[in-house]
């Protein structure tokens, strides 16, 4: 991770006229551990950025894949979502409450959004909807993976 780490931090070389003092849009493919997404904010911020906003491509990652490894992370506690829901309802979250964090109409999915904002220090936070994202790709949902985002196969 710290190779990673440091190579990413290797390619930003700032443009202080494009950065400072402006309202910065970032689009990432998804949050998983979000260590270089906060990592690139913080440097956003040091190079003079007045907002950094953030708008992840899919909904938040609840769920390690089980099909591909798209991922480094080798435990879902290594995803950003699951240690946030851990921090508000201890080591074991029973199925129905985290179907709630996979709803972005709950009162859960909201706080656990508006944790990973505040731990990350985006200006907003805003992620794709799952039914929004299974629309636009105009394929019948039932011909989808969804896993990582509501754990259902």
């Amino acid at each position: 991770q710290s190779q990673r780490n440091l190579i990413a931090r290797m390619k930003l070389i700032p443009v202080q006229a494009l950065i400072e003092n402006k309202k910065l849009l970032l689009i990432d493919d998804s949050i998983v551990r979000g260590t270089q997404l906060r990592e690139t904010t913080e440097f956003l911020y040091h190079s003079g950025a007045k907002e950094v906003h953030v708008r992840p491509a899919c909904p938040p990652l609840l769920y390690g894949c089980k099909y591909l490894n798209f991922s480094r992370s080798k435990s879902e506690m290594e995803l950003i979502t699951r240690r946030v829901i851990k921090e508000k309802e201890g080591e074991d979250c029973p199925q129905e409450v985290l179907d709630e964090y996979a709803d972005p109409c709950s009162c859960k999915y909201v706080e656990m959004v508006e944790a990973i904002r505040r731990q990350q220090n985006f200006t907003t936070l805003r992620y794709h909807r799952l039914d929004d994202l299974t629309a636009s790709i105009g394929i019948e949902p039932c011909r989808l993976c969804t896993y990582c985002f509501d754990g259902k196969e």
